[in-house]
Formats: structure tokens, sequence, C-alpha cells
């Protein structure tokens, strides 16, 4: 079975890094990103499965990078924020699979979510 591989994009260097060993030991292989332009680019290069997205980071806002990653990409956005959910419900309304999780992460709601995402989009491949 292909390892499914997930878009880390945070500009705090210790977060990102700490997720993405969490996310290889669950079994994913990781690219990263530390700005926003990082992250369009690579949303579009990778072939990612899923985008892990922090809201403020260099390049642009995380709800204007989710709009610009939506033109070329399908792949599920999860916001990770410490800003109050309400900033983010007219997005997650707007981009069809864009979800939010508070800051600090909750690691295994973060994980029951990629592994919903990754089930219900084999699932759409399989039908």
């Amino acid at each position: 079975m292909k390892r499914r591989k997930v878009l880390v994009a945070d500009d705090d260097r210790r977060l990102r890094a700490a997720l993405c060993v969490r996310l290889r030991d669950w079994g994913y292989r990781t690219v990263e990103s530390g700005d926003g332009l990082g992250v369009i680019r690579l949303a579009s290069r990778e072939g990612v499965d899923a985008i892990v997205l922090d809201f403020d980071m260099p390049g642009g806002d995380g709800c204007t990078i989710a709009r610009m990653i939506r033109r070329e990409s399908d792949a599920p956005i999860i916001f990770l924020s410490g800003f109050d959910r309400e900033r983010f419900r007219s997005t997650v309304r707007e981009l069809p699979d864009t979800y939010y999780l508070p800051k600090p992460l909750d690691a295994e709601r973060l994980r029951a979510l990629l592994d919903a995402c990754a089930g219900a989009r084999l699932c759409e491949a399989t039908a």
C-alpha cells in the first residue's frame, strides 16, 4: 500500500519538525514548508494527499493560501491555529475538504482527521 504524503506548513521550525516526526511515526511521508509561497508551490508539485496549514505565516495568511491551493489541488486542508475558530468559519464553509484544529494541537484529533480524510479519498478513488 502506498504511504500517503502530507505537506506540513508552519513558520515555527521546531513545531513543523516535531509534527513531521509524529506523522512519519504514523506511517505518512512528509514534505515541509515554512512560508505561504512554498506551500502553494509544493502543493501542486508534490502531489500531496493532505495539507496541514498554519494560519499566520510569512508570504500570506492561511485563508488566502488555502484559496490559491484549491486552484491547483483538491487535497484536504487542515488549519492549525491559535486563533479563534470564528476567524476560519467562512473559509471552512467556502472551500471543500477544509478543516480547523486549534493549537495547542491534540495529536490524536489530527490523526483521526487525517485517517478519515484518507479513507474518504480512497473510497472516492475506488467508486
